[in-house]
């Protein structure tokens, strides 16, 4: 019997990509719990400064997400991401040499945090399109299965592990934890074996940045396939944020008399689905990853609608499974998609576009929230959103059933736009 993704993990560039990536989540991970303490402390617990230090780790993104993907697709990705490893690591650094020293205020701790966040506007992009130059096309589905596993698995792991890493210091060098855990992701990454592809005649002066935008938008248009794919992992993420952060605690309280530590129970089934599924689905080689998408969104939106309509704790954790198991599938297929449809020399724009999107989502739904949660009751919200991404997830399988496998899984390696 064959061990499973035994071949992969003969890929030695991919054991380095796979060990640089869990390093590099888990500490991001680490800096964005540390933060927000840090916050708290520097603030005397202000609402207000928090979420704004928080909102710094999304909007540059959404800002200069997409410049960071043309980048991406011009410059040596492996050369991007060390450099970006490297900024972060003196970043993270420089955090508890500057609270020992007395020297950390609010305002720089707004700065640092913006160029992190600066810096993943260019590495993430390349993260995700230089995985088809360094799989081929065939494992590109186990590849990506493992790396989203493992970066589900961090999500798991290091906030359980906070907790025994403070019995040997203090909370402020969980930053300096991190330092060490981007230093270990940039040696790994620095030991890719990796030859940049030239998209561009190097006699050829290539196109400016709003030009290559310009470009990937037109290509977005004419297949709209991938856009749809996009909108809707964005329109569920908008829907699911605010209702999943803000709206379940409330509702675990008010319907059912439940605390933090029911959602924390929560917060690990998820992850533990997601993780699992991740996995399972890495090893389904045969099935269409449309398929895979569209009942992603629906066991995603079933989920919800169920803890609207069923107010008890059972049901929480059965529909709790059905999100994880949908959040994985959606999101590990439209990776799939992406990486095997698009052209190479805009796929880092592409990635940049939809994690944009996303982080645009997250903003949206979590300023609006609260105002809706004003108007509705929390059941009603939950069932409204699960029957919005439910829908999504029927209309897309429906406009997109005449798209074949193979057409969405063709054969582009030689294909590039003019």
């Amino acid at each position: 019997m064959n061990m499973p993704y035994k071949e992969i993990l003969k890929e030695k560039n991919f054991i380095n990509i796979l060990i640089g990536r869990f390093s590099k989540r888990s500490a991001l991970i680490l800096f964005s719990i540390e933060l927000i303490w840090l916050t708290m402390e520097l603030t005397n617990h202000s609402p207000l400064l928090l979420s704004l230090v928080v909102m710094a780790e999304t909007l540059p993104f959404i800002l200069f997400g997409i410049y960071g993907g043309v980048k991406a697709d011009r410059w040596n990705k492996k050369t991007v991401i060390v450099i970006s490893d490297i900024g972060i690591a003196v970043l993270l650094i420089s955090l508890p040499i500057l609270y020992q020293l007395n020297m950390i205020n609010y305002f720089i701790l707004m700065a640092i945090t913006v160029m992190i966040t600066l810096f993943s506007c260019f590495s993430e992009p390349c993260f995700r399109a230089i995985i088809p130059e360094l799989l081929p096309k065939s494992k590109l589905q186990e590849g990506n299965a493992l790396l989203d596993s493992l970066q589900r698995g961090a999500s798991i792991l290091v906030p359980v592990s906070i907790g025994i890493v403070l019995k040997i210091t203090t909370e402020i060098h969980l930053f300096s934890l991190a330092f060490i855990l981007i230093l270990i992701a940039a040696i790994f990454h620095l030991l890719i074996s990796y030859k940049p592809k030239q998209f561009f005649d190097l006699e050829e002066k290539p196109p400016s940045t709003l030009n290559d935008i310009k470009q990937t938008i037109g290509y977005l248009k004419k297949h709209k396939d991938i856009l749809f794919i996009m909108l809707v992992q964005g329109i569920s993420i908008m829907i699911n944020t605010g209702l999943w952060r803000v709206g379940l605690p409330i509702y675990l309280e008010t319907y059912l008399g439940k605390d933090i530590d029911t959602f924390g129970y929560i917060t690990g089934i998820l992850g533990a689905t997601s993780f699992g599924t991740s996995i399972l689905l890495g090893l389904l080689k045969r099935i269409s990853q449309l398929i895979v998408f569209n009942a992603g969104i629906i066991l995603w939106g079933t989920g919800l609608l169920a803890i609207g309509i069923y107010p008890s704790i059972t049901i929480i954790y059965v529909a709790t499974i059905l999100i994880g198991i949908g959040q994985a599938s959606e999101g590990l297929a439209r990776v799939v998609i992406l990486q095997n449809q698009v052209p190479r020399n805009i796929l880092g724009k592409v990635f940049s576009i939809s994690s944009s999107l996303n982080y645009t989502s997250d903003t949206l739904s979590l300023g609006a929230i609260s105002g809706i949660l004003a108007i509705f009751s929390t059941a009603i919200v939950f069932s409204g959103g699960g029957v919005a991404i439910l829908l999504t997830g029927i209309i897309g399988a429906i406009t997109l059933k005449t798209k074949s496998n193979n057409q969405m899984q063709g054969n582009t390696d030689n294909k590039f736009i003019c």
